[in-house]
């Protein structure tokens, strides 16, 4: 493994602990009666607002992007995904939610075929199953433990995996820089048309988590960037599963949110059955 690759791969876990800063924050904020609107709104009216003052600042704008409506629908994507996401963790402990978009993954390879026109052999296609038993552990649909909002995190992964595919298509033509621009656009424009019919002044005290919330958003998509100069995708996809480590130990110590047995069982199976269908694709790309 050489120099870059190893500085690429330090740089994507890096960015794991900065994206936990993102959710926790967020649920946070939720809990102490921001709206859900504005919150989103902040997540992505700071993050665009620093962008462009740091392109103000090189005095180099982006570059024009060579898929607008792919780019246009990649912000309606993940503002979407954002959305049902602080919907979740509004109303859950963050390693439940996290555990359950994990499953993102195992839809992205099972969606692949049709969107992507690529081959998903049958051992990847038995780890997906095995992967949504894990889901469903989780879950627990019919039981004591299921709440409505895991059904809104389900849709949320299944909205990360279009997420993912799409971006796989924008990411052949264009800078990351005017990736980035057209999310945050995207997702402001959006946001800021529905925020004045929330709007509630946040206290004082709660500006500073606001700002760490929305300049960790931009933070960690610019270090996931410059990991994937440095070492390819394929590589460094498994490591996001280092997340459920900062997420975990976030919601104990601020939330007193303990993951039960059930959900430590369920994301194992996830995550193994993710790391599974990545090894397998890896296996794949060198034949």
């Amino acid at each position: 493994m050489n120099q870059n690759t190893s500085r690429g791969i330090g740089l994507f876990i890096a960015s794991q602990f900065v994206g936990s800063l993102v959710d926790t924050p967020a649920k946070y904020l939720l809990s102490h009666g921001v709206a859900l609107s504005m919150v989103v709104f902040f997540r992505y009216a700071i993050a665009f607002s620093i962008l462009y003052a740091v392109f103000i600042a090189k005095r180099e704008m982006p570059k024009r992007s060579q898929h607008i409506r792919l780019n246009v629908l990649r912000g309606l994507l993940l503002t979407s995904s954002t959305f049902l996401n602080f919907y979740s963790l509004a109303q859950m402990p963050l390693a439940v939610v996290m555990s359950i978009n994990f499953a993102a993954p195992l839809i992205s390879c099972a969606l692949a075929p049709f969107l992507l026109g690529e081959k998903v052999g049958p051992r990847r296609w038995a780890a997906v199953v095995v992967g949504f038993i894990g889901v469903l552990i989780v879950m627990r649909p019919g039981g004591a433990a299921f709440q409505l909002a895991m059904s809104t995190s389900l849709a949320n992964a299944l909205v990360i995996a279009l997420y993912q595919i799409f971006t796989r298509r924008a990411g052949a033509g264009d800078d990351p820089e005017t990736g980035l621009t057209w999310v945050f656009g995207v997702g402001s424009i959006i946001t800021a048309c529905i925020v004045p019919f929330h709007w509630q002044t946040p206290a004082l005290n709660l500006w500073p988590i606001i700002l760490l919330m929305g300049s960790c958003g931009l933070v960690t998509h610019l270090i996931i960037s410059q990991a994937l100069r440095l070492a390819p995708a394929s590589l460094l996809a498994p490591f996001i599963y280092l997340n459920i480590i900062w997420i975990t130990i976030f919601g104990i110590v601020i939330f007193g949110d303990w993951p039960d047995q059930w959900t430590v069982l369920g994301s194992t199976i996830i995550i193994a059955s993710g790391i599974y269908v990545w090894w397998r694709e890896r296996l794949n790309a060198q034949v």
